[in-house]
């Protein structure tokens, strides 16, 4: 029930954080500011990169390098997970009765 509490604020987070990034955009724009955006989406083990603006290929490469350091955690927390389930599935069972 809490990785399902967990995982409900995670998603309206991101809803907050995109809704406020366009926000600020659209606000940036109209105001006659110069704009740049930049950032990453993640599907699977991929990152898919995307950027516009004067400042794009910072926000590139720190992008870049999050994304990347997402793959890098999620490929050890699965290998983690992984040698979890051997160690369970070998262990014998006890009994407490």
């Amino acid at each position: 029930m809490e990785l399902e509490r967990l995982g409900f604020a995670l998603i309206l987070t991101g809803v907050a954080l995109a809704f406020a990034a366009a926000l600020f955009a659209a606000l940036s724009a109209a105001w006659g500011g110069a704009l740049s955006v930049g950032g990453c989406v993640l599907v699977l083990f991929f990152p898919i990169c995307f950027g516009a603006g004067p400042l794009a290929p910072h926000l590139l490469v720190a992008s870049l390098a999050l994304a990347l350091a997402l793959v890098a955690l999620s490929f050890v927390l699965w290998r983690w997970a992984l040698s979890e389930a051997r160690r369970l599935a070998q262990a014998p069972e006890s009994s407490s009765r």
